[in-house]
């Protein structure tokens, strides 16, 4: 008999980040995609070896379903958090994103996600989502990306008796700058559900040439010290986008060669340095478009992006969306509120 599909579901808000939710996304789509371009020898191998794992079913829920806008005024349509379909789910990733400080407030979402957590396995915060994690008093400290069951007198004292009893395994925080990203930590899931090859295909996929790097981070192996470093240069990129970087100058921040810095940036953060500072430049970007009536040639120079053009090309490849839609989108949300 056929498995069913993984579910897969992603909780938002208003004033989410949509960039780290479209890798979250991303990953298993691709993961989809891979799995179905196996042969059919494959697929045969696959079950007699019983690795004949199920595929993924994305959801994006929300507090009470409907359309939720991201940041960047691209609304989604989501699901109740308390739907049907999430008494069955395998793995909730909570986004991040400015909102979070207002989500963190929100007395009926923090009480639905006190109820349907402990029916999940497996729980991540992206960034700023750890707030609301925190606030509806989930937070575990110092988990692993692993699935593995856990002794019950290795969680938080102060989890409900109810929590204890789940297999529940929720992340502080996960950000980009941190090793255990959000595309690290949704290829831990794939390389558990389907193995080492198809999330080496999926990484190959998602950011060419690093396999070898994220499956350094996703066993935990870096020196802690090396990762300090990163860690520095990953701030020091997104407190100076607006200027003109160069990965010289990124690398003397965290005091490495240039070639060095380069690989444990990609294998740590899970992207190069240029998309890092690109993915910085695009989240503010969308914050002026939305909040002010700059010209988009003004924003993008304040942005570091060069010229309007230059901004409207990166729009319509990560976002397949020009500013100037971005803006009317974010005029048309805030004329309905």
């Amino acid at each position: 008999m056929a498995k069913l599909a993984k579910r897969i579901g992603i909780l938002i808000y208003e004033d989410f980040s949509l960039v780290e939710v479209s890798s979250i996304s991303e990953v298993f789509s691709l993961a989809n995609e891979v799995k179905l371009g196996a042969s059919d020898d494959e697929r045969a191998l696959a079950h007699i070896d019983g690795h004949d794992s199920p595929n993924y079913s994305l959801q994006f829920v929300s507090s009470e379903g409907g359309s939720v806008a991201s940041s960047c005024s691209m609304r989604i349509w989501t699901e109740s958090l308390e739907t049907r379909w999430m008494n069955e789910c395998d793995a909730l990733f909570i986004a991040g994103g400015p909102g979070a400080g207002r989500a963190r407030h929100d007395a009926a979402l923090k009480k639905r996600l006190g109820r349907v957590a402990p029916k999940i396995p497996f729980i991540k915060a992206i960034g700023d989502g750890a707030h609301l994690l925190a606030a509806a008093n989930l937070t575990l400290q110092n988990r692993s990306l692993d699935f593995a069951d856990e002794p019950e007198e290795a969680l938080t004292p102060a989890l409900s008796p109810a929590m204890s009893s789940a297999l529940f395994i929720a992340e502080q925080t996960l950000t980009l700058d941190d090793p255990k990203g959000p595309i690290a930590a949704a290829l831990s899931i794939v390389k558990r559900d389907h193995g080492a090859a198809v999330a080496r295909e999926v990484s190959e996929r998602t950011v060419p040439g690093a396999w070898q790097k994220f499956a350094t981070v996703l066993e935990d192996t870096d020196d802690g010290g090396v990762r300090q470093k990163i860690d520095a240069a990953a701030r020091w990129i997104r407190e100076n986008y607006v200027k003109p970087i160069s990965i010289t100058d990124a690398a003397r921040v965290a005091a490495m060669s240039e070639r060095n810095f380069l690989r444990r940036f990609k294998a740590q953060i899970g992207l190069t340095p240029s998309e890092y500072l690109l993915r910085a430049r695009l989240d503010a970007s969308c914050m002026l478009l939305a909040a002010t009536d700059l010209p988009v040639d003004k924003i993008a120079r304040r942005c570091g992006a060069g010229s309007g053009d230059g901004l409207a090309k990166i729009f319509r490849k990560r976002l397949s969306i020009s500013p100037t839609e971005y803006r009317m989108a974010g005029r048309r949300k805030s004329e309905s509120q």
